[in-house]
Parts: C-alpha cells; structure tokens; sequence
C-alpha cells in the first residue's frame, strides 16, 4: 500500500466515509479534525452526528476542544488508520454476519 495522505481521505466518496468512520478509534477521528478543522472538521462531524448518541457526539466535541494539536507522526498514522479500515471493509465477503 502507497503512502496514505489526506488528500487520498477526502476523495472518499461520502457513503465509504459513513461507513468507516465509526468504526474508527476516537483518538484518530480527533487527530484529523484538529489537524484538518476545515478540510474534515464539518464533515466528519457531520457524518458521525448521524450514527453517534448525542452523548457520543459530546465527548467527541470535547476531545477535540481540550486536546493538543496532533504530531506530524500522530496525523499520518491517524490517516493510516483511516484507510486501514477502508481496506479491510472491501475484504470482507459480503453477507458474512
């Protein structure tokens, strides 16, 4: 797998990212919206306010707010994570419970 860059992320068609972003950690969701507020911020948010609890969604605005800005290692293997989970998504048989 090449390198993975934001760029690569925000290609993703909107069905792909409603799919893949729950199932990521909220550290990573965290990491790439504060290092990407405009890019991903509203986005992400907005994805995961349609598949999260309220409560959810709050701790979520919270880590974001009261976290530090992520390391340039910290994004990459946040992207790393993202697109990890896109992968194993396609490998996966469809109708397996």
């Amino acid at each position: 797998m090449t390198e993975t860059c934001i760029y690569d992320i925000m290609g993703l068609p909107e069905d792909v990212l409603k799919r893949v972003l729950p199932r990521a950690s909220t550290r990573t969701v965290t990491r790439l919206i504060s290092a990407y507020p405009r890019a991903l911020g509203q986005t992400f948010i907005g994805l995961l306010s349609k598949s999260m609890s309220p409560v959810a969604l709050e701790f979520l605005n919270d880590e974001i707010h009261s976290s530090q800005l992520p390391s340039l290692g910290q994004i990459r293997d946040a992207e790393r994570e993202i697109m990890k989970l896109i992968h194993e998504e396609h490998k996966e048989p469809a109708g397996v419970c």
